[in-house]
């Protein structure tokens, strides 16, 4: 964002160079020794895009300082640092001349709006607001309300929303520094930071600041993402899962709106099909190769890094499915089974417009006792093993002679003889052995191979295939948290 005329001139003069080297590329004959075709290009493409957004920021600035645009009448605390900015250059106020009515210096306003005035108390953002006649409504500064960093973190604590939580996926990382580093309520610009992220808070979960610092306690509406299909296990932290799905919700609609252009498909629900498919295009049956595979369908899928909550889901919006994965393991041959689980139940009721699968653990007893899960699962096993999950299985319980305690050492031998991956097999064994109330997960993690990370194979080929232009900034941020490799 341009915000002064210095600012303005850097950006005319860059746009100017870089127009002038896009030209010479694209004119430059390819010769011994110069760039190839391809490559030349992607560079061409790189500096399209690059003198758009710099044309972009020109004209917002220009709109801004003809006066023809009026701004603004404010909705949301989250949009006021901006929108101070804005309006300061609609109203054709330099730097120095706001600084001048509030009696500061310019390099003060400099730097508040360096920060989007970050490091502003909520009484200077007031003075700025007034400064410029810009109208906001009285109930986004909440008078009366109690605003501090204690009562904001101890309010969505008792929902299920922990403050480390909350610091490292829901709010941009310069607001989460900030408030990291302060533990004064009293401190420089901390009450205006806390609403800040009060408006990001409950922009993901439908409340609004107010609610927040409402003496009422806080409600979740479990309707905006679905409930869990099965009961949880007993020590499960049911207001941490139910906002964490609301979280998770939340992010799959960014999703889908970044994946707007994604051409879809009908999803195949016969293991032979997926399986010939998968084989026709890449090969062989890894993670991402099926992962890639139900991009192609249309399927974006949304890998989570985050501890507890639920397993896995699968939701339709208007039509468009959409796969959240989430494992606490990094068996690549783990995703693979949970991601083409997801695919099967994607596949379901394809008439139908909507669609809510949030799963479980694989040990809690109504999925394993579920027909639809067991199918669901079958589906996945035969896709990965040739079709012959349960044939595999009776071989290694023969081999076993029975016994759970030598099917650790049977089910490599058996992988090895009939040329199949040990730790698909080992999966399929502990699902089968669930089916009989037998925990055999824990064994079948040892036989797990860890390296790729399948993890970040999912996020990296999100990234490949999402337009994070289609969102908003404050959505951006928060979708781009959820894929940093930090751990909650």
């Amino acid at each position: 964002m341009i915000k002064n005329e210095r600012q303005y001139r850097i950006t005319k003069a860059q746009a100017v160079k870089l127009e002038r080297a896009l030209d010479q590329l694209t004119t430059s004959r390819v010769g011994v020794g110069q760039t190839h075709p391809l490559l030349q290009k992607a560079q061409a493409d790189a500096l399209r895009s690059q003198i758009a957004d710099l044309r972009a920021q020109l004209e917002a600035y220009e709109v801004l300082q003809s006066g023809t645009r009026t701004v603004l009448e404010l909705a949301s605390f989250e949009e006021l640092p901006r929108a101070l900015i804005q309006g300061r250059i609609a109203a054709g106020i330099s730097q120095r001349e706001l600084a001048e009515r509030l009696g500061l210096k310019e390099q003060q306003i400099q730097r508040y709006e360096a920060t989007e005035y970050t490091s502003a108390s909520l009484a200077r953002v007031t003075e700025v607001v007034r400064a410029l006649g810009i109208t906001v409504r009285e109930d986004i500064f909440l008078p009366g309300a109690q605003i501090s960093p204690t009562n904001f973190f101890t309010r969505l604590k008792a929902v299920g929303l922990d403050r480390s939580f909350i610091l490292r996926r829901l709010l941009p990382s310069p607001l989460a520094t900030f408030l990291q580093r302060t533990n004064n309520t009293d401190g420089a610009g901390v009450d205006t930071a806390i609403l800040r992220a009060a408006a990001i808070v409950g922009r993901v979960f439908g409340w609004t600041p107010s609610t927040i610092f409402a003496s009422t306690p806080l409600q979740l509406s479990a309707a905006m993402a679905g409930a869990p299909r099965f009961k949880v296990a007993t020590r499960t932290d049911e207001r941490r899962l139910s906002a964490y799905t609301v979280y998770a919700h939340y992010l799959a609609l960014l999703v889908l709106e970044a994946t707007a252009a994604l051409p879809r498909k009908p999803i195949p629900t016969e293991a032979a099909e997926v399986r010939e498919a998968v084989l026709s295009a890449y090969g062989d049956i890894t993670f991402e190769h099926v992962l890639r595979y139900v991009w192609s369908l249309g399927v974006p899928v949304l890998p989570l890094n985050d501890p507890g909550a639920f397993h896995g889901a699968c939701w339709r919006v208007d039509e468009r499915n959409i796969i959240a994965l989430k494992q606490q393991t990094r068996s690549a041959a783990r995703w693979l089974i949970d991601l083409l689980h997801e695919v099967w139940h994607a596949g379901q009721e394809p008439e139908q417009d909507q669609l809510v699968v949030i799963e479980a653990g694989e040990t809690t007893q109504e999925r394993r006792e579920s027909p639809e899960e067991q199918m669901a699962t079958q589906f996945a096993g035969d896709v990965v093993l040739a079709g012959r999950a349960e044939e595999l299985a009776e071989r290694c319980v023969q081999a076993a002679r029975g016994s759970v305690e030598r099917l650790k050492a049977a089910v490599p031998r058996v992988a090895a003889r009939e040329n199949v991956p040990t730790d698909a097999l080992a999966n399929y064994m502990a699902f089968r052995l669930a089916l009989q109330g037998i925990n055999w997960w824990g064994a079948a993690t040892n036989l797990q191979a860890t390296d790729p990370d399948p993890w970040q194979i999912a996020r990296d080929v999100l990234l490949e295939q999402a337009n994070f232009e289609r969102l908003n900034e404050v959505d951006r941020h928060l979708l781009l948290r959820a894929l940093s490799d930090v751990e909650v």
